[in-house]
């Protein structure tokens, strides 16, 4: 154990923490608080008089007992310990530290302070080269960055700062634009598609980028077990012309192909270094420098192929709920002040994406019944819901809106009147629900935990019993996942990414989903059936047609029930320009500077 640990250790085992003052204390009780031997005692307590720290006086004699008496400042030496924690990324004891129940409360307030003006954009001035440096507090441990594997908007962000992939598609301008590959082909009937690879690309490890990386991405996708595996079932074989040109040879025409090679799943890899999601290499404009279950340290890419990053580096830190601050994009002078509180600015997001209740289908019960799903669609009325989540909501950072779709453009055509609970009762006791209870699953925090409860009491007001069971992220994510096991029916969120119909084809075919995880051999069936039609279609009009008939049949059967949208609120400082939020809203970390 180091010197400043052993400290703190005799600390919470002493009454009196006051600069100054003596008090008796026996060798043999230093012993049993620093867990060592007497002897040892004696080294370290000679240390600490050697460091100022405190003044040991042993007794000689009998009636003459031993005195320790501390001349540090208690607080600043704790606040100098929290600090060399916070540095050294060991968020959870500096977490634990403020916590702990011994702390003294004036110390405890200053821990607290150092701890909120943590986050948001700094200053390193510990270089030699100063350096600007945003930190971002988030609740959740992380998930997969792997891109064969990550299913979570924001690790799907960093990822995306980490590496890139062949082509991207631009959401505004609705069609690709080049990043790695600077120029594609495909011939006539849309079977063999060809790109062109930038010259002078490099890795984060310094190589140049070559043809081989894509094959080495391509067969890793399709050798995994992935759920994005579909996205390359369609390729027959890979043929590299030279280092920079490659053809995707595929087994049937696919109008949908560019979609798929921009996929998050398609983040080119280095084919010359096995693959560690700790130290994930890329041709982003971040490299990974730290990755540990407590912090994710991205620092800027000197050699990026595009303009360098204006942010030097970028660091995620895992935070208790209880102790979140809520300041993603604010500047240390904003942290403790009412105007940093309100924000002199605003960002505003509309996800595009919903929150739902979905049934689970693979298992017997009444959610079979659509007597008794129409009963429930009546009784969680989404105006009543947003409604009552307003009232209790002093200074919303969300904005809701009643769903009808995943996508909020659509919702914003449909009317939502409100429902009766007289007639979802009666749609209930037209079903052949007889009084029992029912697994209800919700995500983990307190928001989503809220919302759970209050579906369960609309549901007990018309006679359905709900019991809620939380499910962490990582069980979410696992293969062997028991809310599909033990779940009646849930309540989940998906947002989509910048390809919105990426993003639907996603929803129902990606077996990470909900969604996909709770629908049946037919109704799964018929979901293939239709997807299998729609990769076909070489025209996005018909393609989103198509996937709206999807939808439609799912409103129509009520398989899920759509609840409700987001729009996220964001406050940033006027300092800090170029803050353009992608479609899992977020920052692009790239773009933004302090003016």
């Amino acid at each position: 154990m180091k010197s400043n640990e052993h400290f703190m250790q005799m600390l919470w085992g002493l009454n009196d923490w006051e600069r100054g003052h003596e008090q008796v204390m026996k060798i043999e009780e230093l012993s049993r608080l620093l867990s060592c031997t007497p002897r040892n005692v004696k080294l370290i307590l000679r240390k600490w008089e050697s460091e100022g720290l405190l003044r040991w006086k042993a007794g000689v004699g009998r009636g003459n007992p031993s005195t320790l008496e501390i001349l540090c400042d208690t607080t600043d030496f704790l606040t100098e310990h929290f600090k060399k924690l916070l540095t050294d990324g060991k968020v959870g004891e500096a977490v634990g530290l403020i916590n702990h129940p011994r702390m003294p409360v004036a110390a405890k307030r200053v821990l607290q302070d150092v701890w909120n003006n943590q986050f948001g954009l700094h200053e390193d001035k510990t270089t030699q080269v100063s350096a600007d440096v945003l930190r971002i507090p988030r609740t959740r441990a992380f998930s997969s960055l792997d891109p064969i594997y990550v299913a979570v908007a924001a690790e799907s962000h960093f990822l995306q700062q980490i590496c890139h992939r062949l082509i991207e598609f631009d959401a505004q301008k609705q069609q690709f634009i080049p990043l790695l590959a600077y120029a594609w082909e495909c011939n006539e009937d849309m079977t063999a598609w060809t790109f062109y690879l930038r010259k002078g690309v490099r890795f984060h490890h310094g190589r140049q980028l070559s043809s081989k990386d894509v094959v080495y991405t391509v067969e890793r996708l399709q050798k995994l077990d992935s759920p994005y595996q579909w996205q390359m079932e369609d390729v027959l074989w890979l043929e590299q012309h030279h280092e920079r040109k490659i053809t995707f040879h595929l087994s049937r025409p696919n109008g949908f192909f560019l979609h798929l090679v921009g996929s998050i799943a398609m983040s080119i890899l280095p084919y010359d270094v096995p693959f560690s999601e700790r130290s994930i290499i890329g041709t982003g404009p971040f490299r990974v420098t730290e990755f540990t279950s407590e912090r994710l340290v991205l620092e800027a890419f000197e050699e990026y192929y595009r303009e360098r990053a204006l942010l030097d580096r970028v660091e995620i830190w895992v935070v208790p709920e209880s102790s979140y601050p809520d300041k993603r994009y604010l500047l240390p002078e904003e942290m403790g002040s009412s105007e940093g509180r309100t924000g002199k600015q605003r960002v505003e997001h509309q996800e595009v994406g919903c929150y739902f209740l979905g049934f689970n289908f693979n298992r017997s019960g009444v959610q079979h019944d659509y007597a008794f799903r129409k009963a429930m669609r009546l009784a969680l009325d989404r105006r009543e819901y947003i409604a009552d989540l307003q009232a209790d909501q002093e200074n919303p950072v969300r904005e809701y809106s009643p769903a009808g779709s995943f996508l909020p453009e659509k919702s914003r055509t449909m009317s939502f009147p409100q429902a009766s609970l007289d007639e979802a009762a009666a749609w209930l006791q037209k079903s052949s629900y007889r009084g029992e209870t029912l697994t209800f699953f919700v995500s983990e925090g307190h928001t989503h935990l809220q919302e759970g409860k209050w579906v369960q009491e609309r549901c007990r007001k018309i006679g359905i019993q709900l019991l809620i069971e939380v499910l962490r992220k990582e069980e979410y994510l696992s293969p062997s996942n028991r809310m599909v096991l033990e779940a009646d029916m849930a309540m989940m969120g998906e947002v989509l990414q910048r390809d919105i119909e990426m993003g639907l084809i996603e929803v129902y075919k990606n077996n990470c989903t909900m969604v996909h995880r709770f629908l049946d051999d037919d109704k799964r069936a018929f979901v293939e059936r239709s997807l299998s039609q729609v990769l076909r279609l070489p025209d996005r009009e018909k393609r989103m047609q198509a996937l709206a008939r999807i939808e439609d049949k799912v409103n129509e059967e009520l398989w899920l029930l759509f609840h409700v949208h987001i729009k996220r609120k964001d406050q940033f400082h006027p300092a800090l320009q170029g803050v353009t939020i992608d479609a899992f809203g977020w920052g692009d970390f790239s773009k933004m500077w302090v003016k």
